[in-house]
């Protein structure tokens, strides 16, 4: 089962499984070649990828940066999204986990958080991975993972587009539209934004200047000590006079090759979401939202860009924080 859909494992799996989780296939690259990390659970000794169930108020990424580092010892940042796993659990209730790749650099500590769970974790080639994998169903996020390094999508960066949290409503603002501020909600929606986007490894943030972007996120930038770059083609404003310098910022982002989080406006993301159709295939393209308003407040757009001469949008995935 492929991840292409863009309302992904977020949305559509939680309207549709009784169960909800989420894991990693933590990856390495050796002298020898890849390598995986697997854990043994005692109860069931089996061999498996870690992962574990989403808990309150959580989102599928969150939980599963959160069940790596409580099984295996290891702070992962979430890479390239895998198939996810679906089968029927207890009394036929329907489990859904979401998998994503994490690249493990250096050689850090393995060590579980409560051993009678997870009684062992360790590297195997990915020959003997697929060996050791006690389920079958398992090694489809292997042959996921195998395939994305021949084809050098495995060390895809994200490109993570944001719409604002929920703004004062535009009725009734009388005041210059760029100093429209977020609601209590979409304040909450910034904070909850800061976790989630946080399972990514970013390294920039760029927003339009207008106060309801720049708040939303302001406390990503407080937590990562990132500055938030303003851009004004970012804007509504500088959008609707000049559409083809927002098309030339996303660009630069794009050739830069930094995996960044960019905050704008409902009426600039049909510029954005065409300027991400131009460089994905079709098969991606086909599933973009096409009707206003696109995407909810507060939501997120993650593309995973391809790195080379000619960098191309490889996965697509939509998220949003939970309980705002």
């Amino acid at each position: 089962m492929s991840p292409t859909p863009v309302s992904t494992a977020g949305e559509s799996a939680r309207l549709n499984a009784d169960v909800l989780a989420g894991g990693a296939v933590c990856w390495r690259e050796t002298h020898a070649g890849l390598e995986v990390l697997l854990v043994h659970r005692p109860k069931y000794n089996d061999w498996s990828w870690p992962k574990g169930k989403v808990e309150k108020g959580e989102t599928l990424p969150e939980c599963a940066v959160r069940e790596v580092e409580e099984e295996t010892g290891l702070k992962v940042h979430l890479g390239l999204p895998l198939p996810p796993a679906r089968y029927t659990v207890g009394k036929n209730l329907q489990k859904h986990v979401a998998y994503w790749a994490a690249e493990v650099t250096g050689d850090p500590k393995l060590q579980p958080e409560n051993p009678s769970e997870i009684d062992q974790v360790a590297w195997f080639p990915v020959a003997r991975a697929r060996q050791q994998l006690t389920l079958f169903s398992d090694k489809e996020q292997l042959d996921k993972l195998e395939l994305a390094r021949q084809t050098g999508s495995l060390h895809a960066w994200p490109l993570i587009i944001v719409r604002h949290g929920k703004a004062f409503p535009r009725a009734k603002w009388h005041e210059t539209e760029h100093v429209r501020p977020l609601l209590a909600v979409g304040t909450r929606q910034a904070m909850a934004l800061t976790s989630l986007l946080g399972c990514w490894d970013l390294q920039q943030l760029v927003s339009s200047p207008w106060k309801r972007c720049v708040a939303t996120l302001k406390p990503v930038a407080a937590a990562t000590g990132f500055r938030i770059k303003r851009v004004n083609s970012l804007s509504e404003k500088g959008n609707a006079d000049a559409p083809k310098k927002t098309l030339k910022a996303l660009t630069k982002l794009l050739h830069k090759g930094r995996a960044v989080a960019v905050c704008t406006h409902r009426p600039v993301l049909p510029t954005v979401l065409a300027f991400i159709a131009e460089h994905a295939p079709k098969r991606l393209a086909d599933h973009l939202p096409g009707k206003d308003p696109y995407m909810n407040p507060g939501e997120i757009l993650i593309a995973y860009v391809r790195p080379g001469e000619v960098p191309r949008i490889v996965e697509l995935e939509r998220f949003r924080p939970i309980d705002t």
